[in-house]
């Protein structure tokens, strides 16, 4: 009894978010901020391409995985930057493949600041796997089908951006889709997710370098959670990071600048809630290659 009560929880906790573009949340959005607002494009100064791969609840048989891919850089107009993004969520039966494109436009401000806008526009295709379902009545026809689907996906933000703090707001999505009841797209400002994010970079010596940050994520009709985070920068190699997510996780991030262009990251969730008691954490790995910069400074490596 134990055993199912457990899996009935997992099954709504999956359920909670199908309604949104992206089913994962990414525990490591602060080194690619372009993931979650296309006004971050071109914001490292360089072609900058990045890809992870996340498996959440590690230990349980099919449990929610998700693969990442971005790449976005400034043009030769250098207020003109261009990007991509690719991903695929596995939930369950369910299936998420999509992609966008994004243009962004930056303004030079004083002090060597800078205010971009953003937008993005794309595809997710959805497909639901009915016949993975493990039945008692294996006559049942009605879960002997697959089922796909597929919506557009607009989005929009806007970022401030210096060497030392970044700032930013994104609709990463301004069209809800509802996959089960109308199967179409409305604008609906109840339904889509706000992202709030900023950061600020204290040089607290040659070789120690600190970065606090947090996202805050605001949907009216699911639940709204803040991110709290603060990475250190040990030598300009060595990356140590720690944070909190209000929905009941706590993440460690570890890292290593392998060269000035490539950086590998890893981070482990734990759920503080007792489902953490029956899994092996969530994983993420990533890699980051950026290829070249076009000034000479650390901190776009990590902002």
């Amino acid at each position: 009894m134990r055993k199912l009560n457990l899996l009935v929880f997992i099954m709504l906790l999956a359920l909670t978010d199908i309604s949104a573009q992206r089913e994962l949340i990414m525990s490591q959005y602060m080194y690619n901020k372009y993931s979650i607002n296309p006004a971050f494009g071109g914001s490292h100064e360089s072609l900058s391409t990045y890809g992870s791969f996340r498996k959440k609840w590690a230990g349980f048989e099919k449990s929610p995985s998700g693969a990442f891919f971005t790449v976005h850089s400034p043009l030769k107009n250098e207020r003109v930057a261009l990007g991509a993004q690719f991903f695929n969520d596995q939930v369950g039966i369910i299936s998420n493949t999509g992609f966008s494109v994004s243009y962004a436009y930056r303004l030079q401000l004083q002090n060597d600041a800078k205010l971009s806008l953003g937008i993005s526009g794309g595809l997710v295709s959805y497909k639901s796997d009915w016949t993975d379902v493990l039945l008692v009545d294996t006559e049942d026809n009605t879960f002997a089908a697959q089922e796909q689907t597929s919506a557009p996906w607009i989005g929009f933000g806007a970022a401030l951006l210096h060497k030392n703090y970044f700032a930013g707001f994104s609709v990463p999505s301004l069209l809800f889709y509802d996959r089960y009841e109308t199967g179409e797209s409305t604008l609906d400002f109840a339904k889509i997710d706000y992202l709030f994010t900023g950061g600020y970079m204290f040089n607290l010596s040659d070789a120690i370098v600190i970065q606090p940050s947090a996202m805050l994520r605001v949907n009216m009709d699911q639940e709204t959670f803040v991110d709290i985070s603060a990475t250190g920068f040990l030598m300009n190699a060595f990356i140590l990071g720690t944070s909190y997510r209000t929905t009941g996780e706590i993440v460690g991030i570890v890292g290593y600048q392998l060269t000035s262009q490539f950086r590998f990251t890893y981070s482990l969730d734990y759920d503080i809630d007792p489902i953490g008691s029956y899994n092996n954490g969530t994983h993420e790995v990533a890699l980051q290659f950026n290829f070249g910069y076009k000034i000479n400074s650390p901190n776009p490596k990590f902002f």
